[in-house]
Protein backbone atom coordinates (compact mmCIF):
# COMPACT_ATOMS: atom_id res chain seq x y z
CA UNK A 1 0.00 0.00 0.00
CA UNK A 2 2.63 2.50 0.82
CA UNK A 3 4.43 1.77 -2.48
CA UNK A 4 1.09 2.16 -4.27
CA UNK A 5 0.32 5.80 -2.49
CA UNK A 6 4.04 6.82 -3.02
CA UNK A 7 3.62 5.87 -7.13
CA UNK A 8 0.75 7.87 -6.97
CA UNK A 9 2.20 10.59 -5.46
CA UNK A 10 5.30 11.05 -8.05
CA UNK A 11 2.33 10.53 -11.06
CA UNK A 12 0.29 13.61 -9.25
CA UNK A 13 2.94 15.81 -9.37
CA UNK A 14 3.98 14.95 -12.76
CA UNK A 15 0.96 15.84 -13.98
CA UNK A 16 0.71 18.83 -12.21
CA UNK A 17 4.35 20.02 -13.54
CA UNK A 18 3.39 19.23 -17.21
CA UNK A 19 0.55 21.14 -17.55
CA UNK A 20 0.84 24.61 -18.80
CA UNK A 21 0.45 27.60 -16.20
CA UNK A 22 -3.21 28.61 -15.38
CA UNK A 23 -4.86 25.59 -17.04
CA UNK A 24 -7.06 23.70 -15.24
CA UNK A 25 -7.72 19.85 -15.57
CA UNK A 26 -10.71 17.41 -14.67
CA UNK A 27 -10.08 13.72 -14.99
CA UNK A 28 -12.80 11.31 -13.86
CA UNK A 29 -12.84 7.33 -14.48
CA UNK A 30 -14.71 4.40 -13.40
CA UNK A 31 -14.04 0.60 -13.92
CA UNK A 32 -15.00 -2.73 -12.32
CA UNK A 33 -13.65 -6.12 -13.39
CA UNK A 34 -15.08 -9.96 -11.76
CA UNK A 35 -12.33 -12.35 -11.43
CA UNK A 36 -11.53 -15.72 -10.16
CA UNK A 37 -7.91 -16.62 -9.12
CA UNK A 38 -5.81 -19.35 -7.39
CA UNK A 39 -2.13 -19.81 -7.00
CA UNK A 40 0.03 -22.94 -5.54
CA UNK A 41 3.17 -23.37 -4.07
CA UNK A 42 5.31 -27.14 -2.83
CA UNK A 43 8.39 -28.17 -1.83
CA UNK A 44 9.68 -31.55 -2.11
CA UNK A 45 11.89 -32.77 0.66
CA UNK A 46 12.71 -35.95 -0.40
CA UNK A 47 13.66 -34.10 -4.11
CA UNK A 48 14.55 -30.68 -3.05
CA UNK A 49 12.82 -29.46 -5.63
CA UNK A 50 10.13 -26.24 -5.60
CA UNK A 51 7.33 -25.43 -7.17
CA UNK A 52 4.66 -22.66 -7.72
CA UNK A 53 2.03 -21.03 -9.99
CA UNK A 54 -1.00 -18.83 -10.34
CA UNK A 55 -4.20 -18.92 -12.47
CA UNK A 56 -6.42 -16.18 -13.42
CA UNK A 57 -9.74 -15.49 -15.47
CA UNK A 58 -11.02 -11.72 -15.45
CA UNK A 59 -13.78 -11.01 -16.83
CA UNK A 60 -13.98 -6.84 -18.04
CA UNK A 61 -16.89 -6.07 -20.02
CA UNK A 62 -17.46 -8.13 -22.62
CA UNK A 63 -13.69 -9.31 -22.64
CA UNK A 64 -12.46 -12.36 -20.70
CA UNK A 65 -8.57 -13.14 -20.06
CA UNK A 66 -7.02 -15.90 -19.08
CA UNK A 67 -3.41 -16.00 -17.11
CA UNK A 68 -1.26 -19.04 -16.32
CA UNK A 69 1.93 -19.32 -15.16
CA UNK A 70 4.54 -20.66 -13.18
CA UNK A 71 8.18 -21.83 -11.60
CA UNK A 72 10.16 -24.86 -10.80
CA UNK A 73 14.05 -24.99 -9.29
CA UNK A 74 15.63 -28.14 -8.70
CA UNK A 75 18.58 -29.34 -7.68
CA UNK A 76 20.77 -30.36 -10.49
CA UNK A 77 24.69 -30.10 -12.21
CA UNK A 78 26.61 -27.96 -14.08
CA UNK A 79 29.34 -29.18 -16.10
CA UNK A 80 32.56 -30.78 -14.15
CA UNK A 81 29.65 -32.19 -11.25
CA UNK A 82 29.38 -28.37 -9.89
CA UNK A 83 26.23 -28.65 -7.32
CA UNK A 84 23.60 -26.04 -8.50
CA UNK A 85 20.07 -26.38 -9.25
CA UNK A 86 17.99 -26.10 -13.25
CA UNK A 87 15.16 -23.46 -13.21
CA UNK A 88 12.00 -23.19 -15.49
CA UNK A 89 9.89 -20.17 -15.78
CA UNK A 90 6.80 -19.63 -18.09
CA UNK A 91 4.15 -17.25 -18.51
CA UNK A 92 0.84 -17.76 -20.72
CA UNK A 93 -2.20 -15.51 -21.76
CA UNK A 94 -4.99 -15.60 -24.03
CA UNK A 95 -8.85 -14.85 -24.42
CA UNK A 96 -11.34 -16.76 -22.70
CA UNK A 97 -15.02 -16.85 -21.11
CA UNK A 98 -15.81 -16.94 -17.56
CA UNK A 99 -19.26 -17.48 -15.76
CA UNK A 100 -20.54 -17.06 -12.13
CA UNK A 101 -23.12 -17.96 -9.83
CA UNK A 102 -25.13 -15.78 -7.79
CA UNK A 103 -23.49 -14.32 -4.60
CA UNK A 104 -20.20 -16.05 -6.76
CA UNK A 105 -20.92 -19.44 -4.34
CA UNK A 106 -19.49 -21.02 -7.72
CA UNK A 107 -17.59 -20.06 -11.13
CA UNK A 108 -16.36 -21.26 -14.04
CA UNK A 109 -13.55 -19.98 -16.46
CA UNK A 110 -12.05 -21.67 -20.14
CA UNK A 111 -9.58 -20.33 -22.25
CA UNK A 112 -6.28 -21.39 -24.54
CA UNK A 113 -3.43 -19.43 -23.30
CA UNK A 114 0.02 -18.97 -25.37
CA UNK A 115 2.81 -17.19 -24.14
CA UNK A 116 7.06 -18.28 -23.50
CA UNK A 117 9.24 -20.73 -21.44
CA UNK A 118 12.92 -20.12 -20.54
CA UNK A 119 15.12 -22.46 -18.83
CA UNK A 120 18.25 -22.30 -17.29
CA UNK A 121 21.03 -23.76 -14.74
CA UNK A 122 23.28 -21.93 -12.16
CA UNK A 123 25.71 -23.46 -9.72
CA UNK A 124 28.22 -22.34 -7.42
CA UNK A 125 31.52 -23.52 -7.13
CA UNK A 126 33.30 -21.80 -4.36
CA UNK A 127 32.82 -18.39 -4.96
CA UNK A 128 32.57 -18.58 -8.52
CA UNK A 129 29.14 -18.89 -9.97
CA UNK A 130 28.10 -20.67 -13.45
CA UNK A 131 25.37 -19.93 -15.50
CA UNK A 132 24.22 -22.37 -18.19
CA UNK A 133 21.47 -21.39 -20.31
CA UNK A 134 18.68 -24.07 -21.18
CA UNK A 135 15.75 -23.56 -23.85
CA UNK A 136 13.47 -20.59 -24.61
CA UNK A 137 10.45 -21.98 -26.38
CA UNK A 138 6.95 -21.01 -27.40
CA UNK A 139 4.35 -22.78 -25.06
CA UNK A 140 0.53 -22.88 -25.24
CA UNK A 141 -2.14 -24.80 -22.81
CA UNK A 142 -5.53 -25.75 -22.49
CA UNK A 143 -7.41 -24.07 -18.87
CA UNK A 144 -10.18 -25.26 -17.33
CA UNK A 145 -11.52 -23.60 -13.86
CA UNK A 146 -14.15 -24.68 -11.50
CA UNK A 147 -14.56 -22.43 -8.03
CA UNK A 148 -16.34 -23.86 -5.27
CA UNK A 149 -17.16 -20.97 -2.46
CA UNK A 150 -16.87 -22.00 0.74
CA UNK A 151 -16.28 -18.94 2.64
CA UNK A 152 -19.36 -16.41 3.94
CA UNK A 153 -19.34 -13.37 1.33
CA UNK A 154 -16.55 -11.10 2.21
CA UNK A 155 -16.63 -7.27 1.48
CA UNK A 156 -13.75 -4.88 1.64
CA UNK A 157 -13.10 -0.53 0.82
CA UNK A 158 -10.70 1.60 1.04
CA UNK A 159 -10.13 5.13 -0.05
CA UNK A 160 -7.21 7.36 -0.71
CA UNK A 161 -6.55 11.13 -1.19
CA UNK A 162 -3.43 13.73 -2.17
CA UNK A 163 -3.68 17.38 -2.22
CA UNK A 164 -0.65 20.30 -3.43
CA UNK A 165 -2.87 23.20 -1.94
CA UNK A 166 -4.09 25.78 -4.82
CA UNK A 167 -2.50 23.19 -7.39
CA UNK A 168 -3.76 20.12 -6.93
CA UNK A 169 -6.82 17.34 -5.62
CA UNK A 170 -6.93 13.82 -6.33
CA UNK A 171 -8.72 10.86 -4.78
CA UNK A 172 -9.18 7.57 -5.52
CA UNK A 173 -12.10 4.74 -3.92
CA UNK A 174 -12.23 1.15 -4.50
CA UNK A 175 -14.62 -1.94 -3.49
CA UNK A 176 -14.40 -5.92 -3.31
CA UNK A 177 -16.95 -8.58 -2.68
CA UNK A 178 -15.72 -12.12 -2.54
CA UNK A 179 -15.45 -15.60 -1.87
CA UNK A 180 -12.85 -18.13 -0.95
CA UNK A 181 -13.09 -21.85 -1.73
CA UNK A 182 -11.88 -24.68 -3.71
CA UNK A 183 -10.55 -24.28 -7.02
CA UNK A 184 -10.06 -27.39 -9.42
CA UNK A 185 -7.89 -26.18 -12.00
CA UNK A 186 -7.42 -28.49 -15.17
CA UNK A 187 -4.16 -28.00 -17.54
CA UNK A 188 -3.99 -29.84 -20.94
CA UNK A 189 -5.98 -32.41 -19.28
CA UNK A 190 -4.28 -32.84 -16.36
CA UNK A 191 -6.10 -31.34 -12.42
CA UNK A 192 -5.25 -30.26 -9.65
CA UNK A 193 -7.37 -29.00 -6.33
CA UNK A 194 -6.19 -25.61 -5.09
CA UNK A 195 -7.27 -22.18 -2.58
CA UNK A 196 -9.10 -19.99 -5.07
CA UNK A 197 -10.64 -16.58 -4.65
CA UNK A 198 -13.56 -15.29 -6.89
CA UNK A 199 -15.45 -11.98 -6.69
CA UNK A 200 -15.61 -8.47 -7.37
CA UNK A 201 -13.55 -5.43 -7.47
CA UNK A 202 -14.60 -1.54 -8.59
CA UNK A 203 -13.03 1.64 -8.18
CA UNK A 204 -13.76 5.07 -9.21
CA UNK A 205 -10.57 8.02 -9.87
CA UNK A 206 -11.00 11.71 -9.63
CA UNK A 207 -8.34 14.30 -9.79
CA UNK A 208 -8.43 17.92 -10.86
CA UNK A 209 -6.07 21.08 -11.56
CA UNK A 210 -6.70 24.68 -9.53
Amino acid sequence: MRRTMFVALVLALILAAALPAGAKEVYNASQSFEQMQGFWSNYDEATGAWQEGGVYATEQGSETWIEYYGYTSTPAFCEGDVPGYYYEWFSAFGPGSMSTGKSYTSGSAAGAVEGWMESWTECWDGDVYIYEPGVSDAVSFEIGMEFTGTSVLMREKGSSSFKIPGEWNSHDTYSSVFRTGELLVSVDGDTFNTEGVLGKVSWKSHYNTK
